[in-house]
């Protein structure tokens, strides 16, 4: 049986970028997309769902707290799973929404890589974007960052500046299947499972 979601952005694009994301996954069937709070949970009086994947904080909405439309929504629907995306990046905000019970904390400029991923987490363990996770927890991101050795760190900074692999090799006299492999291990010391999160992280660490 395919799970029901609902989603919910002020920015028409986002939407657009959601539901190509989703189309493409046969557990997931999109049955209502809303573009302001009032629209959400008027579309939640017609419609069931098992999922809301939203935007924190919606400025056209008459409730633009991002926090309370969270805490409403688990206040009237307590069984729905939601994923925020957001592009905030306050820290105690973000703290706030995760101690809710989300299911997942999505960056949006790593959308692509991170949402099926928190489509497959659970509220016990939510699934948090990477550049998210730094923010907050900046000292634990750090500690993480300092177990790689030189040559990994090396090319991860130049991964981050937009360089492939083979042109990586090129510019540290290695071959491809060695910056290959310590790329692969830098990602599982880092806890990351996908380029897209690899580079978040390393744009918000500062390694390039």
């Amino acid at each position: 049986m395919q799970k029901k979601v609902i989603v919910v952005d002020d920015h028409v694009l986002t939407l657009i970028g959601i539901r190509a994301l989703l189309n493409g996954d046969r557990t997931l069937q999109i049955v209502g997309e809303a573009q302001d709070v009032e629209g959400l949970f008027e579309l939640l009086t017609q419609q069931h769902c098992e999922l809301i994947i939203t935007d924190l904080m919606m400025p056209n909405s008459q409730q633009a707290d991002g926090t309370r439309l969270i805490e409403q929504l688990r206040r009237h629907h307590p069984d729905v799973a939601i994923i925020v995306v957001t592009m905030l990046n306050n820290p105690v905000l973000l703290a706030s929404i995760l101690k809710l019970g989300v299911q997942g904390l999505i960056s949006k400029r790593g959308l692509q890589g991170d949402l099926n991923m928190a489509i497959r987490a659970s509220r016990a363990k939510p699934f948090i974007s990477p550049s998210i996770r730094y923010l907050l927890n900046p000292d634990q991101s750090m500690a993480r960052n300092e177990q790689l050795s030189p040559r990994e760190a090396e090319v991860l900074r130049l991964y981050g500046t937009g360089l492939s692999i083979s042109e990586i090799a090129l510019n540290l006299n290695r071959s491809k299947q060695t910056i290959s492999n310590q790329k692969s291990s830098a990602m599982r010391k880092l806890g990351l499972d996908n380029n897209a999160g690899l580079y978040q992280f390393i744009q918000e660490v500062g390694l390039t």
